[in-house]
């Protein structure tokens, strides 16, 4: 059973985001978290800084994503925030210190349950590890399709 598909909301989904550098993501996509009410005022620096301790970046192939999450004490309301990138952002290889990858998508996850996390991280790993999936997301040209990418994985 999957959890993904109830944490996915069409006000978290971004076709054309745009930042100039990680640091500027996390900040946009916090500011617009905590203006919709999905997370504490402290989730901004909490993310940043566990990015930098806990790199995300995920090379696959043909394109590369970024899973940046935080604890569940900065969280109000459980979700997964989807942008997809204008202009690929640089982001450190998880497990590495110094590995680059240029991330095409951004997924943030708000998890409020921490028994919840480490399966949510497994399910987004083996979609992301799916070909078909990623050359879906990459011809999705509307909200509508990668809400439905996202939500009617088995």
């Amino acid at each position: 059973m999957s959890v993904v598909p109830e944490l996915v909301k069409d006000e978290l989904i971004q076709l054309s985001c745009t930042a100039s550098n990680k640091l500027a993501l996390l900040e946009t996509l916090s500011d617009d978290l905590i203006q919709k009410d999905y997370v504490r005022e402290t989730f901004k620096n909490a993310i940043i800084e566990r990015e930098e301790e806990f790199p995300t970046g995920l090379q696959l192939e043909g394109t590369a994503v970024a899973i940046p999450h935080t604890y569940a004490e900065h969280v109000k309301k459980p979700f997964i925030y989807i942008a997809r990138m204008v202009s690929p952002v640089t982001f450190v290889q998880m497990g590495t210190d110094d590995v680059e990858v240029l991330a095409s998508y951004v997924i943030v996850l708000g998890i409020s349950d921490p028994q919840k996390q480490i399966g949510l991280l497994v399910e987004l790993m083996e979609l992301f590890g799916n070909l078909s999936f990623l050359m879906e997301l990459g011809n999705a040209d509307s909200i509508e399709e990668i809400k439905k990418l996202f939500t009617t994985i088995q």
